[in-house]
């Protein structure tokens, strides 16, 4: 049987088990909800069952329950009812003063909505010293990240400052070089194809795993790869009668021997209309490669390249 109850004022009234039932939450927890947060709920009567509550608590109650869910702290939770709730404490202590004053006279009566209108707007007053506590907190936090955010202006126009810097002195060492700084590079199309050599008319290239062709760029990346502390490497590239010239310049410090290696490539149209980058010369410390030692760095690249 649901346990309802009007007052004189015909407003309805619930019990703590009706709201508990209506919310689908335990007894137990209801009861700790309204010991924990009691200031903000309303209600009328004597104590324990016979006490009260006006419907409007059960939006009060739901609320506490989707809060505590989402972990809000007390202190969070007790804010928003006071800023949510307060007007329904108001009218509920209002109806008690009015009921009670009707008993009691009309001097009494005056009193009493006297003093629930002064409440009422200490609440009000209340109330707007939250919301001005939060604006001064926004504010604060707007401050601080309007000084975080020159500062971080001001590092990054320093770094231009230190790139713009870098890239005149780059341009004025490049216009000084021949040609006025014109630097000649392969396109990446040439140096992602497979890198071939032409042995009887039969063109031989390099597979790795994955069907990943051996290039002229992964070649270049083996070069590059025996710097250290006791070897340079210098690499350069130019065109030279419509074929690309790669001159290579090594030094082991530690041997005291230099190497110099000069490949020429080309882009070549396979009859099986594959484009490929084809090795036509390779020279070593002013040597041309024959065919045979062509095919002996083509085994080796193989073995390194599906290590």
């Amino acid at each position: 049987m649901i346990n309802k109850v009007k007052s004189a004022m015909g407003k309805r009234f619930i019990s703590l088990r009706e709201v508990g039932r209506r919310l689908d939450i335990p007894p137990s927890t209801v009861v700790y909800y309204k010991d924990k947060f009691s200031k903000y709920i309303p209600s009328v009567g004597g104590e324990g069952r016979r006490r009260r509550y006006p419907v409007e608590v059960l939006e009060i109650f739901r609320r506490v329950r989707e809060m505590f869910n989402d972990n809000w702290s007390t202190d969070q939770i007790e804010k928003e009812l006071a800023l949510k709730f307060s007007m329904l404490m108001n009218d509920q202590q209002l109806d008690q003063q009015n009921e009670q004053s009707s008993a009691t006279g009309g001097a009494d009566s005056f009193a009493r909505e006297v003093g629930a209108v002064l409440a009422k707007m200490s609440d009000v007053l209340q109330n707007q010293s939250l919301f001005e506590s939060e604006i001064r907190s926004l504010r604060d936090e707007v401050a601080v990240l309007r000084r975080e955010r020159k500062e971080a202006e001001k590092a990054h126009a320093k770094r231009v400052d230190v790139l713009e810097s870098e890239i005149a002195t780059l341009r004025r060492r490049l216009s000084a070089r021949p040609g006025g700084g014109k630097i000649d590079f392969p396109p990446a199309e040439f140096l992602a194809s497979p890198l071939v050599i032409c042995s009887e008319g039969e063109y031989l290239g390099v597979q790795g795993k994955g069907r990943k062709h051996f290039s002229l760029k992964d070649f270049v990346h083996l070069i590059e790869r025996k710097v250290s502390d006791c070897m340079t490497v210098e690499t350069s590239w130019k065109r030279q009668n419509g074929h690309w010239v790669l001159v290579i310049r090594t030094e082991d410090t530690g041997k005291k021997r230099e190497q110099n290696v000069v490949l020429v490539a080309k882009k070549t149209v396979t009859p099986s209309r594959n484009v490929v980058t084809e090795i036509i010369r390779l020279n070593i410390d002013g040597n041309d490669a024959p065919d045979a030692l062509l095919l002996t760095l083509f085994r080796q690249l193989k073995s390194v390249f599906n290590g």
